[in-house]
């Protein structure tokens, strides 16, 4: 019966935990490319997929979204990208700011 329970309360924990949650935080990166926002997109994700393969690219009504996931969270990485006339505005959220999880920023500024 606590088993249940603890399974119970593990799934509502992981509910809240999305990358809704995420961009409530401040970002820890706001940069502009001159790039299209689908060029910038692909070249962050091929480049996180080497990090972590299941990176990947949502597209929502407003923006690219870079994804990267974990299995307790539905985010643990997400850049959010803005098209702009010339060029897009981007935005990365982090769940937990580290050095080790570095490579993950670098790579965002790397492909601007």
């Amino acid at each position: 019966m606590r088993a249940g329970w603890l399974i119970a309360g593990m799934l509502g924990l992981a509910g809240c935990a999305s990358s809704g949650d995420l961009t409530h935080r401040k970002p820890t990166f706001r940069a502009s490319t001159a790039k299209l926002d689908s060029v910038y997109a692909a070249c962050v994700q091929a480049r996180w997929a080497a990090i972590s393969p299941g990176a990947r690219i949502v597209e929502t009504p407003t923006t690219l979204q870079v994804v990267v996931v974990n299995a307790t969270t539905s985010a643990e990485e997400l850049l959010v990208i803005h098209s702009r006339a010339a060029g897009a505005e981007v935005a990365l959220y982090e769940r937990i700011e580290v050095l080790a999880l570095r490579a993950y920023r670098d790579s965002a500024k790397a492909c601007l």
